[in-house]
């Protein structure tokens, strides 16, 4: 009996918020052998729009209903049309699923009161502190979090009779730099005695631009934050902030899917954590040793990862095939922290045959052409992209989580990577680089496979004639020149047959030009099929064909004229033909030392050819009279 398995989406997870909420469903999961596959990706909120397209197509991947139970953090996913559509989709599947921080119809709900908790942090400041100046950063107004803080600090302030102006609101984005940008904006006016940032990150940015302005936090003015990030803690001064217990929201999550009750709802308590950024300081010492481990740790690891990262951008530029990449892969797959890894790709076809790309979304069937699978690499044949990786790779005895992140570069779809137990894909924000790295070459492959393709197509253009796709002139003498190295190096015969098509006047005029066009390429396609490979087929003019080809006396020519005369008798008794074939053929054969010069064997073979078309003209003229 294969073991449940839960889809977890979320944008991001390398941040602290998401970070903390899939630690806590990881470990609920591990305790009840349940495999968790994490749909994720890395994008910022200012992306370019085709690049959160990209992105947030990892979403589209899952079949829901090929889960047991699914756990969504709608507000992470900022992109409202992947957000849109991901919900739908778990709804019509139908299987237990969970809402994180946000109420939605149909799914259980777990968070916290972010307005319960931002107002308490305003109340605080205005009664603890006695301040009235303060001022707002907001996050992302569009995602509920967002709203639910900026609500609450405009209620609490409202409710203390504490009028708000809009030059005391910026509009931020959750980011470092919107902090930083804040804090200008307020600098073109009065600072205020007090800044609320709707997030940790927002106010770390903050506080580094405050400190550069040469202000002093808490003295001057007073800084609070939102999520307990992991550096709130260590920040000079600590950040006065909300621990979300984030971990436990994801226990609970787990709970939920497996409990079979009815939809429910379950809000979890917080705590505000008043630190040194606010005048407070309720937080418990770190010994010295142990911030110091902890800081030395991190930097290793950091380094390391960036170094091999370097490397492998370095690496995987220039290659020219799928084969290189996965071979160039390897040493970089088995220096990491993976178990197994899988790098799934989408129709190749799609992706890199044909002038336009026509794959911007994951094709009906994936195929693997490197994974990496009990120590040893491997690939896997198409399988339906459904089930997200091969029965036999899923089949296993060990409890574990996948990392699934998409490989997209722009609007294309790629594929998509996974890791089976990485805490480096859970954990460092670098690790996103990787599957950059990867849709980098990938896209490189791509434009080299187009660029090869335009330029056989220009070469085509230069050497052959696009109507008949025989060589035209400026083909026909380049490849002539080879040709006749040949014949001299042999000491051979050469053979001239000049065509020209009887007719193709009458039926231009009485059929029309698309019809004499189709006259001419029916006539060529019977050279290409009469005509042995090592001879050379030239549109010569409008209704004129040239043949050239080496011999060892005329029999060879005559023989490829009655095949030709043969195949144009043969097509003639179709039935419902336009117009009759008829051609009328010139021909000469010249020793070695006669073919220095090309154009004079063409007009030779011209010369007998006018001779037939002359006696065809006298012998229908005989049979009129």
């Amino acid at each position: 009996m294969m073991r449940k398995r839960i889809a977890f989406l979320a944008g991001a997870i390398s941040f602290d918020n998401q970070s903390r909420v899939v630690d806590g469903v990881l470990k609920r999961a591990s305790e009840m052998g349940i495999d968790v596959y994490i749909f994720t990706c890395f994008v910022n909120y200012d992306e370019l729009e085709e690049n959160k397209i990209g992105a947030f197509r990892i979403m589209d991947l899952p079949d829901f209903s090929t889960f047991d139970g699914v756990i969504c953090m709608k507000n992470s996913i900022q992109y409202e049309p992947a957000a849109r559509s991901v919900v739908n989709r778990i709804i019509k599947s139908k299987v237990p699923a969970v809402s994180i921080d946000e109420k939605i119809n149909g799914m259980h709900y777990v968070g916290i009161s972010d307005y319960k908790s931002q107002k308490s942090i305003v109340e605080h400041l205005i009664n603890e502190h006695h301040l009235t100046k303060i001022n707002y950063v907001c996050g992302i107004l569009e995602g509920k979090e967002g709203a639910d803080r900026y609500r609450a600090y405009r209620d609490a302030m409202a409710e203390h009779g504490i009028p708000v102006c809009d030059d005391q609101i910026y509009y931020g984005n959750y980011n470092r730099e919107s902090g930083r940008k804040a804090v200008e904006f307020f600098a073109k006016t009065n600072m205020p005695q007090a800044i609320v940032f709707a997030n940790d990150a927002m106010a770390i940015g903050g506080t580094e631009r405050l400190r550069q302005y040469g202000y002093r936090v808490p003295e001057d003015i007073v800084i609070t934050g939102f999520d307990n990030d992991e550096l709130s803690e260590f920040c000079v001064p600590s950040l006065t902030t909300v621990d979300r217990r984030q971990q436990k929201i994801g226990e609970t999550a787990v709970d939920l899917l497996l409990a079979n009750e009815d939809e429910c709802e379950i809000e979890q308590e917080t705590q505000v954590l008043y630190r040194e950024s606010c005048g407070c300081n309720e937080q418990s010492e770190m010994k010295l040793t142990d911030l110091r481990i902890d800081y030395q740790n991190k930097c290793l690891i950091y380094e390391e990862a960036l170094d091999t990262l370097k490397s492998m951008q370095l690496d995987l530029t220039g290659l020219e095939s799928i084969d290189e990449l996965c071979g160039r892969l390897k040493k970089y797959v088995i220096r990491s922290d993976m178990k197994s890894f899988y790098l799934c790709l989408c129709d190749r076809k799609k992706l890199f045959e044909g002038d336009t790309l026509k794959c911007e979304s994951y094709t009906q069937n994936i195929n693997i052409p490197i994974a990496y699978h009990n120590e040893e690499f491997s690939s896997y044949n198409e399988f339906p992209t459904r089930d997200i990786l091969p029965e036999a790779v899923r089949n296993t005895d060990r409890q574990t989580f996948y990392v699934v992140t998409p490989i997209y570069y722009q609007k294309i779809c790629y594929g998509y990577c996974i890791s089976d137990g990485s805490t480096f894909a859970l954990k460092s924000e670098l690790s996103y680089l990787w599957t950059v790295n990867i849709a980098m070459a990938l896209e490189n492959i791509r434009k080299w496979k187009w660029i090869n393709r335009m330029n056989e197509k220009i070469s085509r253009m230069w050497k052959y004639d696009m109507l008949t796709q025989v060589l035209n002139r400026s083909g026909f003498f380049f490849c002539a020149e080879e040709l006749v190295k040949d014949i001299k190096s042999t000491d051979s015969m050469a053979f001239m047959i000049f065509l020209d098509i009887d007719g193709l006047k009458s039926v231009n005029d009485n059929q029309g030009h698309e019809v004499g066009d189709a006259f001419i390429a029916e006539i060529a396609d019977v050279l290409k099929r009469a005509v042995p490979k090592d001879c050379l087929i030239m549109r010569y003019g409008g209704d004129e064909f040239v043949v050239f080809g080496s011999c060892e006396n005329g029999d060879r020519m005559r023989a490829i004229v009655s095949r030709i005369k043969a195949m144009i008798a043969e097509a003639n008794e179709a039935p419902d033909r336009r117009y009759t074939l008829s051609a009328s053929f010139g021909c000469s054969v010249h020793d070695a030392a006669e073919i220095e010069n090309l154009n004079g064997l063409i007009e030779a073979a011209d010369k007998q050819m006018y001779q037939e078309k002359k006696a065809k003209k006298k012998k229908l003229s005989n049979n009129n009279i």
